[in-house]
């Protein structure tokens, strides 16, 4: 129990750590102009403008994040750390399966 304990500890900082990696290319990516919204009249055209405000600030993010991921993947320490991840991965998998397997052959 102790060995699928521990594996499943790695899994977790591995992920962290890749997690932070992303993060960190994701901020170094920069933030676009936004436009001002064109005044129009009434309360239906604000709305509308505040909706388009916020479409328009979820494709940014959105593009800001698919970039980052992009550029991320590229990154060959990035690479490395997902390499690490899903190898930590596979041998918390095996060791839970392992584990389970006794307990059964114990029944």
């Amino acid at each position: 129990m102790a060995e699928r304990k521990a594996a499943w500890e790695q899994v977790g900082e591995d992920f962290k750590a890749l997690g932070r990696q992303v993060k960190q290319h994701y901020d170094q990516r920069p933030r676009s102009e936004r436009p001002e919204a064109p005044d129009g009249g009434g309360q239906q055209a604000a709305d509308r403008r505040k909706a388009d405000e916020a479409l328009e600030k979820l494709r940014d993010s959105l593009e800001q994040a698919f970039s980052a991921l992009g550029d991320a993947v590229r990154d060959p320490q990035v690479g490395e750390q997902t390499r690490k991840a899903a190898g930590s991965l596979s041998d918390a998998l095996n060791a839970t399966f392992a584990e389970a397997s006794e307990r059964f052959k114990k029944k």
